[in-house]
């Protein structure tokens, strides 16, 4: 019984791991750095910009990674079309495809926090709900030897 008890406990353990793992990602999430001005508009001229510091519908969001994506297969078949070695890098806005795909991400790991932390929570209460009690001791005493370091 007692195996079974520590293989229950090297599981839980790994699982408490992997979320907290998952923790930090969001915490890294919450403050991104973004690489473009995040002003996004399917003209070059600007006219009707989308934020993407604000935009939440995820459906936008991969619509102008795709936009940009085909834009940028493109140019590059332009350019092979008509016979230029070393065309510039193509960029929108100023930016690369590469840019703005970062950025993108960034916000839709910024959008999904609320659901992943939320997620996380449910997940971290029902490991709490199964810890063994010499599991919990073993963990509240290495919690106090790491605040006493």
């Amino acid at each position: 019984m007692a195996k079974k008890t520590n293989d229950s406990d090297n599981k839980i353990l790994e699982l408490i791991k992997e979320i907290n793992r998952q923790k930090k990602e969001i915490a890294s999430a919450e403050k991104p750095q973004y690489i473009t001005n995040c002003n996004f508009s399917y003209s070059e001229n600007g006219s009707n910009v989308t934020n993407i510091h604000v935009e939440s519908n995820v459906g936008n969001l991969i619509k102008i990674v795709a936009f940009l994506s085909s834009q940028g297969k493109c140019y590059d078949e332009a350019a092979t079309t008509l016979g230029v070695e070393s065309p510039p890098a193509f960029t929108w806005a100023g930016f690369t495809v590469k840019d703005w795909t970062s950025d993108i991400k960034m916000r839709l790991m910024k959008v999904q926090i609320a659901s992943k932390r939320k997620k996380l929570e449910t997940l971290e209460a029902r490991l709490n709900g199964i810890i063994s009690p010499e599991l919990r001791a073993k963990m509240e005493l290495e919690a106090i030897e790491s605040e006493l370091k």
